[in-house]
């Protein structure tokens, strides 16, 4: 009986170790790939990989979206605000 325990704590280990090396594998590489993905992008827009720059790039687009959203509502002078400026944003950062 102590056997048939043993090999069950045995699968369960190994089925254990088979997962956390897989997602660890997996995790790696989505690293990689995110590492890539944001290095490419503030590459081409001529700004730095900071976090900073990165949250700077997201405020700037919310506000030139959220711009665009107001002048579909019909909210002209509100509308063009916030798209004037989400693009000076913008053009502080990429500049």
């Amino acid at each position: 009986m102590e056997d048939f325990f043993n090999w069950i704590g045995t699968q369960l280990g190994a089925a254990i170790r088979f997962i956390v090396e897989g997602l660890s594998g997996f995790f790696a590489n989505f690293d990689d790939a995110l590492k890539g993905f944001f290095s490419g992008l503030a590459g081409e827009l001529g700004m730095s990989t900071s976090l900073f720059s990165l949250l700077g790039l997201v405020f700037g687009l919310y506000l030139l979206f959220k711009g665009v959203t107001s002048l579909l509502r019909g909210s002209i002078i509100g509308g063009i605000l916030l798209v004037f400026l989400g693009l000076t944003f913008l053009g502080w950062m990429i500049a």
